[in-house]
């Protein structure tokens, strides 16, 4: 073996210590790694509002939240063809039938009352896509401070909520409609509910219209067969007995086929529409009764359940009755303005700004 000499020696050190300082540079750098990607899950799944479980899903929110906003065009589409190939199908085929079997007079209300629904339904539509609902201010003129936005980092006012999918605080936010590509909130919720509300209208005077032709596209071919079945049809029958009795067609034409089809699918389209929409405006109306919206719902419930912990029963501030909650959401004030701004096509604004509400707060003790 030979023997070191004392520079060799000063250079293994050296290499030795450059080694182990390259090492330790290493194991701080992956130790850096690991707290930052620490810090990043923390951050991540931190919420001093909600639970860790339900932090957990906020990626699946944001996907949920970014395919609605991308697809709203798409629904809004899909709307307007449903209404589009309702109205040509009830062209072509129901209202001929109307007036080929009613009197002059039925007739023509028929005819008056659907253009009417008609007119509502696409009007109404097309103000709740378009209206925007309404954004608070940088600085609040006379309202203090309550809160702020911890995703804006801008005042908040009362009633008004963060939309995920338009990425802005909305006032009076009621929720994010994916059928009108719009989020539900001041300037529109009048609109909105309007739309429901004819929507079901109308579409429940179409299938009442229909109805007759849709029990009759099934009956036929029933009375048909009965009918060979009553003479004793069969395919060995004899030669006098096919000449009497031919037999029943066993296709109809490109044009019967088009007919029973297009009766068929306007009439199960718009049940479905009518079951499935009615729900839900019968759901939203509930809550215009009771002066919420559909995020306050919630938020009121907590606070019952927190008030009554405390033998303390919690009252709606924003709930003056059922009359004047319609009223504020229409905004009429008498028979005459209700027909004006209600039962015809109206652009008038709801009452106040969306930023300063008067409140109807109480508290009492429970007994």
């Amino acid at each position: 073996m030979t023997k070191l000499g004392s520079n060799d020696l000063v250079i293994l050190v050296l290499k030795m210590r450059t080694i182990w300082f390259r090492c330790s540079i290493s194991c701080a750098k992956i130790k850096q790694w690991f707290q930052y990607m620490r810090l990043c899950y923390k951050s991540l799944t931190y919420n001093s509002f909600d639970s860790t479980v339900e932090s957990a899903f906020e990626p699946i929110f944001c996907i949920v939240d970014f395919s609605v906003r991308w697809f709203g065009v798409a629904f809004v589409t899909t709307v307007l063809c449903l209404i589009t190939s309702v109205v040509v199908i009830f062209y072509l085929h129901i209202l001929p039938y109307v007036l080929r079997t009613h009197s002059t007079l039925y007739s023509h209300l028929h005819v008056l009352y659907g253009h009417y629904l008609l007119m509502m339904i696409l009007f109404h539509y097309y103000k709740a896509v378009r209206t925007d609902p309404g954004k608070p201010p940088l600085q609040p003129p006379g309202v203090p401070l309550t809160s702020l936005c911890k995703r804006c980092i801008l005042p908040k006012p009362p009633r008004t909520h963060h939309c995920s999918v338009c990425k802005n605080c909305r006032l009076k936010m009621d929720h994010h409609c994916p059928w009108i590509n719009n989020c539900v909130g001041h300037f529109n919720h009048r609109y909105f509910m309007s739309f429901c509300i004819f929507m079901v209208m109308g579409t429940i005077y179409v299938s009442l219209s229909s109805w007759v032709l849709f029990n009759d596209c099934f009956n036929l071919g029933e009375k048909v067969a009965r009918m060979y079945s009553m003479i004793g049809w069969q395919d060995n029958a004899d030669e006098e007995t096919k000449i009497r009795h031919p037999s029943p067609p066993n296709t109809c034409t490109g044009k019967d086929r088009s007919y029973n089809s297009s009766v068929v699918y306007l009439w199960i389209l718009c049940s479905a529409v009518t079951v499935a929409l009615g729900l839900l405006t019968l759901w939203h109306m509930l809550l215009i009764c009771r002066g919420e919206t559909s995020i306050e719902k919630l938020i009121n419930e907590k606070d019952t359940i927190r008030l009554r912990k405390r033998n303390v029963k919690f009252v709606n501030p924003y709930h003056f009755g059922i009359v004047e909650n319609w009223k504020m959401l229409l905004g009429f004030s008498n028979w005459k303005s209700f027909l004006r701004k209600v039962v015809l096509p109206s652009t008038h604004l709801p009452d106040g700004d969306g930023i300063v509400w008067k409140s109807n707060y109480k508290t009492s003790f429970i007994a």
